[in-house]
């Protein structure tokens, strides 16, 4: 009998190892598969890559590209096939791409700190976007696998480099499929559009903030790229290196367009990413007209809204687009805001956009935008909008500490941009964040230099309140990290040191107020948690978790 057992244990041990190795060959076959493969090389390659970097003139060429540097931004000028200019770009920028690409997977590991299950993630996202080639024209993949070819590959244990950038151009598209992520729920890009009657001289205007929460690297290493496709509309755009994709650009036709995202949902299929389809608009575009059919057609991983304006029809409108539909908010008068919730007949109405609205900070930052445009009636020039973009104030003109994510300035903008379509003007924002210099740029000459029409760095990065405000999100940081481990007195120190930093945040009254009620000082946690309340949390979620404390604190339910 114990002979007989010892068999069939042997037997069902040596089926579960041929099962294992088989699930595993199986996977990395299927994972093979889903790999992106490059396209296949252009006539013209032999004779780019033959290319070598020239310094010129303070700038460093390659045939008709160059890398230049304006005002501490980063400046590059690609021209060509696509495949020169991916190629050119990847030469020029190489340093920068390597440093972007290890922030950023530095900063998944932070997220996911587990091993394993990064794994999984990639093995999820390889799957989810097995047919991402087909989505994208030839063009771009072209440029994409000419940007690699160009950058050496300095992380080959993380795949084929091809197959790693083309996914990267989806990255914005994978955050936004989940809205409780932290780099989608917790920011908020806003933007808008004024002209005639709105704005100073009657220009059509319009700025952005792109509040991307995601490496430290992408706000610190943004570059302005010029971009003159062979067959295609130039246009200028403020980005990063080896991007092929844009979300805050404006071409040469006076068309302009910029990303923010909406509350989606996971989709059913891979589609194009939204950075593409933007990619698609300045090149292509001349007027609404033509926008919006590249808009219609387009077919989209995950619901986004985009802000477009048209020098010919002297106006902005909001394209609010998801997998399914795609509708245009039309101006009431002469200025439109964009948030991140939708207003459209159908989509306004719909559940995860209603929640949206109540649990999130866009309709604070809209009724904040609406009232700055209202005052600067007939005033908006560049520096009034980029003033704008700065706002750190709530709706009503309440300050109520920096880093306050229902202000249009949480200090965690990835880029920020004013553009003046009517003249032609790109304003770039310097680091940090949207508070450095507003560099100007020419679209029709790129060479051109503006000094006059740079806008000035904000003040408070002279006057020291932004480092404070940034020791001050640390201090929360690590009181949270106090509080998890025990540390009670540790964080609430912290807190306090936080509020000296930065008076009046809500955060820091809220994280007094839990290391008080854990010491079991409750009058005094309870003071606190009021103040907390009283400094008008940004989120829904939050308001509810501190009045849960103060019931703790009060001994009520």
């Amino acid at each position: 009998m114990a002979k007989r057992l010892s068999k069939w244990l042997r037997r069902i041990l040596l089926g579960a190892v041929v099962l294992a190795v088989g699930g595993w060959l199986t996977l990395s076959w299927l994972l093979k598969r889903w790999e992106a493969k490059p396209p296949p090389l252009p006539p013209e390659a032999a004779a780019v890559m033959a290319l070598k970097p020239e310094p010129r003139d303070g700038r460093v060429w390659m045939g008709k590209s160059w890398l230049g540097e304006r005002n501490g931004l980063p400046v590059v000028f690609v021209k060509g096939t696509p495949f020169e200019i991916g190629y050119t770009h990847g030469a020029l920028t190489q340093k920068m791409i390597h440093r972007l690409e290890d922030d950023f997977v530095a900063m998944i590991h932070e997220y996911v700190p587990d091993e394993w299950k990064v794994r999984v993630l990639k093995n999820y996202i390889c799957y989810r976007n097995r047919h991402l080639t087909d989505q994208v024209p030839l063009n771009y993949r072209q440029e994409i696998f000419g940007t690699v070819l160009g950058c050496p590959d300095q992380r080959p244990e993380e795949g084929p480099f091809y197959h790693r950038m083309l996914n990267y151009h989806a990255a914005h598209d994978i955050s936004y499929m989940m809205i409780d992520n932290p780099l989608v729920s917790r920011a908020g890009c806003t933007a808008f559009g004024a002209w005639g009657g709105a704005t100073r001289d009657g220009h059509l205007l319009t700025g952005r903030n792109f509040d991307w929460e995601a490496a430290e690297c992408f706000g610190r290493d943004r570059v302005v790229v010029m971009c003159e496709p062979d067959g295609g509309i130039p246009f200028i755009s403020l980005s990063w290196a080896g991007m092929t994709g844009v979300l805050s650009a404006m071409n040469r036709a006076g068309v302009s367009v910029t990303i923010n995202g909406a509350p989606s949902s996971l989709p059913g299929e891979t589609a194009t990413p939204v950075a593409m389809v933007a990619r698609d608009v300045m090149e292509k575009a001349h007027n609404l007209a033509e926008a919006l059919a590249i808009l219609r057609g387009a077919k989209v991983f995950v619901s986004s809204l985009w802000l477009v304006g048209s020098r010919v029809d002297g106006k902005f409108v909001v394209v609010e687009k998801t997998p399914e539909v795609t509708q245009v908010r039309e101006p009431e008068g002469d200025s439109i805001i964009c948030a991140n919730h939708f207003q459209t007949a159908g989509l306004s109405e719909k559940k995860r956009n209603q929640d949206f609205r109540a649990e999130s900070t866009s309709v604070a930052r809209e009724g904040r935008l609406a009232e700055l445009l209202k005052t600067g009636r007939g005033k908006m020039d560049a520096a009034l909008a980029a003033a704008i973009l700065r706002d750190r104030d709530l709706p009503g003109g309440v300050f109520a500490g920096n880093g306050h994510r229902s202000s249009l300035n949480a200090l965690i903008a990835t880029h920020s941009t004013v553009m003046d379509l009517s003249a032609g003007i790109f304003w770039a924002a310097s680091p940090p964040h949207q508070l450095g210099k507003f560099v100007a740029f020419d679209v029709a000459d790129f060479s051109r230099e503006l000094p006059a029409a740079t806008v000035p760095a904000d003040a408070m990065t002279a006057s020291g309140e932004f480092e404070r405000a940034r020791q001050a999100q640390k201090n929360l940081k690590e009181a949270k990290r106090a509080l998890k481990a025990k540390d009670f007195a540790g964080a609430l120190k912290l807190a306090d040191e936080a509020e000296q930093l930065n008076p009046g945040f809500y955060q820091n009254a809220s994280l007094r107020g839990r290391a008080l009620l854990a010491l079991g000082r409750r009058d005094e946690a309870a003071k606190a948690l009021t103040a907390a309340l009283a400094a008008q949390p940004a989120f829904l979620e939050e308001k509810q978790e501190i009045e849960k404390l103060l019931r703790q604190a009060r001994g009520t339910k």
